[in-house]
This record gives structure tokens, sequence and C-alpha cells, in this order.
């Protein structure tokens, strides 16, 4: 089921400088969630009119909008990027779920789901929420963890509008606000063994400057979060949490990821772009 909880109240640097803007000053349900929105990290809220888009806000970098179509991320420092939101029942992922590949896709054998087994899944570098959605949608059952709070926003409001929309699939997925390694931490000392069945993980990789091919959303997170610095101590931390499973997302070409017990993968499954590099942990 979708569900919502925070582990964490901590500001990123770049959250500091957030506001929360209304546009869709007509909607209650619009002025509600922002009010929630800013109980919870603190944000300063303020109204904009929407007949007035081209005098946009530019008093903080980092913008949440609460629009007709849900909320949204705006750059005050890109003026000519459209949105940034996240949302299932965009026409992309819906065709992607109905004709990408489903069982089939590399995503999909790396997590190792089969037959009727529904596998929990805990992804801990959430982000835009696409692997999630994927996972989700061949059977798995999808915790996500974000801790930004700006990126956290986005996915709540869109697993919200998930279930407002009567989507099935908003059952599979449920999501936490938390500090990864914190959060997996606590499972290793409070969770029986292999009681997950496993972790994935997608640490932010850094792109290369001079590349046209680079999502807007990909350059804002990293605008947003800064560069990763955390990618090995996370894989410890997952391997410290015992799953049966981890599947690290990485570039074609990318190294490994290092990590404190040193336990190589046990096999990679490669797609056009990326390689799911499989940690099946029998005992450590």
């Amino acid at each position: 089921m979708t569900t919502v909880k925070s582990t964490s109240s901590a500001h990123t640097p770049s959250a500091l400088k957030t506001v929360i803007l209304i546009e869709d000053t007509g909607s209650v349900s619009a002025h509600e969630r922002a009010a929630a929105l800013a109980k919870k990290t603190g944000f300063e809220v303020h109204k904009i009119n929407p007949q007035k888009a081209d005098k946009r806000f530019d008093k903080a970098q980092w913008q949440l909008v609460f629009t007709e179509a849900g909320l949204a991320l705006r750059l005050s420092s890109e003026p000519s990027w459209s949105d940034i939101r996240v949302d299932f029942a965009s026409a992309g992922l819906q065709y992607r779920k109905q004709h990408g590949g489903g069982r089939n896709e590399a995503i999909a054998k790396a997590i190792g789901i089969k037959g009727k087994q529904q596998l929990s899944v805990l992804d801990c570098t959430a982000g835009m929420g696409t692997d999630s959605f994927v996972m989700a949608s061949v059977g798995a059952q999808v915790t996500m963890l974000e801790r930004s709070p700006v990126i956290a926003a986005l996915l709540e409001d869109a697993l919200l509008r998930l279930e407002d929309a009567g989507e099935a699939l908003h059952k599979s997925l449920s999501f936490v606000q938390a500090d990864a390694s914190e959060y997996l931490q606590q499972i290793s000392v409070k969770e029986a063994p292999n009681q997950l069945d496993v972790i994935y993980l997608d640490p932010m990789f850094p792109h290369k400057k001079k590349s046209a091919l680079v999502k807007k959303e990909m350059q804002a997170f990293q605008m947003l979060l800064g560069p990763d610095q955390d990618s090995e101590q996370l894989l410890t931390a997952a391997i410290s949490a015992k799953p049966k499973r981890i599947v690290v997302k990485r570039p074609a070409s990318a190294a490994e990821l290092a990590n404190a017990q040193t336990i190589l993968p046990t096999m990679a499954i490669r797609s056009k772009k990326h390689r799911f590099d499989v940690y099946i942990l029998k005992s450590i």
C-alpha cells in the first residue's frame, strides 16, 4: 500500500534555500498540502499568480510549486527548464509498463523475481522513482528511501496522486524519508537476517559536463545533492543489513563499488547503458 513516513527532519544545505509556492490558488487541496509540507520542512509558503507566469518568483533557487498537475520543482536559475515532476501515471511510464519487456527487463532479472513470487525491495536511492515503479510493475513490493526533503516532497505527492487516481500499483509502493545508511543500520540491528529480499542501490554517477544528453532532472539533483561521497558506505551498510540479495546499478563502463567487507558481485546483468551488479548473500 502507499505509505509515506519520515524518519529524519534534517535539511540539506540546498533545501534551506527552498520555498513552497501555491500556483493552483483555487485548490483547497493545494493549500492543505502546502501547509502540511511547510510544517514538515520549515519551508516558507508563498502564493503566486498563475496568470503572470512570465514573472517568475526569484527569491529562492529551489521552488516546490503546487500546480494544477501536482507538485513540481522549479529552479530560478534555469528559467528555460520546464517543471520537474514525478508522475507515476505518465504516458512514458505506462508505456514502459505495458511494452517495456516486463520481467525480461534487465532490472527485473537483477532483482530475481520469478513466478508468482512477490519480492520485498528496499530502494535506497529512489530519486525520481522510475526504477521503483518498474520493479513494482513486475510484481515487487517496493519501499523507496530518499533523504532530500525536496525530492521526498515530489515522491510523496506522486504517490498521493497515484492513489487518488485509483491506480492499483499504489498498493505496491511505499515511501520513507530517511538517510539510507542510517536506515540500513537500524535494519541490521532490529530485523532478522534475510527478512528483506532485495536492497537496491543506484548511486549518483558524475556525468561529463559536455554531455548534452544528461536530463534536466539529473542535472537538478546533482546541483541539489552535490557529489556522491557515500556510495561505498551505503553498499557496506547494505551488506551489513543481510538481505538475500543486493543490486547495484552502475553505468556500463563504471568500476564495481568497493565495500568494507571486500565482497565482489556474484554476477552482472547488462542493459544497453547500464550494468546491474548482483550480490547474492548466503552468509557473511
